[in-house]
């Protein structure tokens, strides 16, 4: 079975910081690492909308279903671009051949602090929908993976309407992975059997409103030193991958 680190990453500054989480990937693993940006299996179906009528849900991520297609490995995790690797862990492999698709059950803070859904998105929240977590997530090749995808697919073509139906309250104003994944797995009633139970996987996320902290730039307000081998935010010690989102730390 091929194992693999899927990076999607889009345009500038993006590039540059998917070049940097697969470095840090392979200053700690021998694991195979792939950057996927235009080279999609299939049509890039944001040609296929208007850009000129002020559509919102215009973006690169429409073609984010492909990404089952265009992983080379038998098992895949994918990573957002704006990640980096803190340590070895490819010990998760064996523990994550055992599902079809895995997200994370929770994730924390640099604190080390468990992020409450709530704090994560309150659109999901208002909707009783939980977060999926999708910075980060697993997908073993076969038919439970690729349904997920094809619906995915079906649910980013018809995003304009679907998003009415799956957010009746209110409609987000742009389109986020954050939204699309757990809806997705909602509206396939997987919920009890993709998310990491054990607590194993997971990723430290910088997000503004689940730091518990008063910040409105965490790399400008919070005290951070070292490397990607030794990564200390406020004297807290970093140990799993970090998603530090539009700070501009990714040259550690």
């Amino acid at each position: 079975m091929s194992r693999g680190y899927l990076i999607y990453a889009v345009d500038e500054p993006y590039i540059s910081k998917a070049t940097a989480l697969k470095k840090s990937i392979e200053h700690h693993t021998e694991d195979d690492v792939t950057i996927i940006s235009n080279n999609f299996p299939y049509e890039d179906i944001t040609k296929k909308f208007d850009k000129q009528n002020n559509n919102t849900y215009i973006s690169n991520l429409l073609n984010i279903w492909q990404l089952y297609w265009a992983s080379n490995y038998d098992e895949t995790i994918v990573l957002d671009a704006d990640m980096l690797f803190l340590n070895d862990y490819s010990y998760w492999w064996d523990y994550l051949s055992k599902f079809d698709l895995l997200f994370p059950n929770t994730i924390i803070n640099y604190k080390q602090e468990t992020i409450k859904h709530e704090q994560y998105d309150k659109i999901l929240t208002e909707h009783g929908i939980r977060p999926a977590y999708e910075k980060m997530f697993y997908f073993k090749k076969g038919q439970f993976a690729q349904e997920f995808f094809t619906m995915l697919e079906q649910i980013l073509k018809n995003y304009r309407s679907i998003s009415t139906e799956i957010f009746p309250n209110s409609r987000p104003t742009s389109l986020r992975t954050s939204h699309v994944f757990p809806a997705c797995i909602k509206m396939l009633g997987i919920e009890d059997s993709v998310y990491d139970k054990n607590n194993v996987f997971k990723y430290i996320d910088m997000k503004l409103s689940c730091l518990n902290a008063k910040t409105l730039k965490w790399d400008e307000d919070l005290g951070h030193w070292g490397d990607i081998t030794n990564l200390y935010i406020e004297n807290f010690n970093q140990y799993y991958p970090i998603h530090y989102r539009n700070a501009e730390i990714h040259t550690l």
